[in-house]
């Protein structure tokens, strides 16, 4: 499945391509879950190889011999979602923005003009996506027209386009949605702290592992922590 997705010229799958990956029947994933993208992306450049998807099977059959298969579709999302906010808490949000910017922006061509000088123009399907993975329209009422025309707004209220350029009719400035993903971080943390009582867990050394791992979280999860939340407005 990785093979048929991935093009020849590379060794790693895009967002875009990501979501029309095919689960094993018997191993349901949803690509489209932030917490999964994030842990599944485990070096957090917006790019996903064959090992990482390996490692997130390997991940996926360990944690499935604790769950009933009912409802493991739904408790892989809470792991996934409860590692993503220890790892966002030890680590700061700074990091989840970048790799939230990398993440949407790796399947779309970045775009300048002399006219705005240091401003990355992506094309109007990065907003769609986002609109998409996030269910913009669900927890905001704000249906795809809608979140692409505030996209713009916010760009033209920081100074960095203009919306009557007609060259821009169909792109939003990157830093735009970078000011979308820090609110949405800074919601999801808020959250899992001030309503359901989580408290982030350190990272901890392991022997013959090169880097930090955190304290298995399945035995702080809850089931509500699967539904990643709107940000703050």
């Amino acid at each position: 499945e990785f093979q048929r997705l991935c093009p020849k010229s590379r060794n790693f799958l895009v967002l875009s391509e990501l979501r029309q990956l095919q689960s094993v029947e018997d191993m349901p994933i949803d690509f489209g879950h932030m917490g999964t993208l994030w842990v599944l992306d485990s070096d957090r450049n917006g790019r996903v190889t064959l090992e990482e998807l390996l490692q997130f099977a390997t991940l996926y059959a360990q944690l499935r011999a604790n769950f009933r298969d009912y409802d493991f579709p739904f408790q892989i999302q809470a792991h996934c979602s409860l590692r993503m906010f220890d790892e966002v808490s030890v680590e700061g949000t700074d990091r989840w923005v970048m790799w939230f910017t990398l993440l949407f922006s790796e399947s779309h061509l970045v775009k300048t003009f002399p006219e705005y000088p240091g401003v990355a123009f992506l094309a109007r399907d990065a907003a769609h996506m986002v609109h998409e993975v996030l269910q913009v329209d669900e927890h905001y009422g704000y249906d795809v027209q809608r979140f692409f025309d505030l996209v713009q707004r916010t760009g033209e209220e920081m100074g960095i386009m203009s919306i009557e350029d007609e060259r821009l009719d169909e792109m939003v400035p990157r830093v735009a949605l970078e000011k979308f993903a820090e609110a949405y971080i800074e919601g999801f943390l808020k959250l899992m702290q001030d309503e359901l009582y989580f408290q982030p867990q350190q990272p901890v050394e392991r022997p013959g592992l090169k880097t930090k791992t955190y304290v298995d979280s399945t035995q702080r999860r809850r089931s509500s922590s699967s539904q990643l939340p709107k940000p703050e407005t």
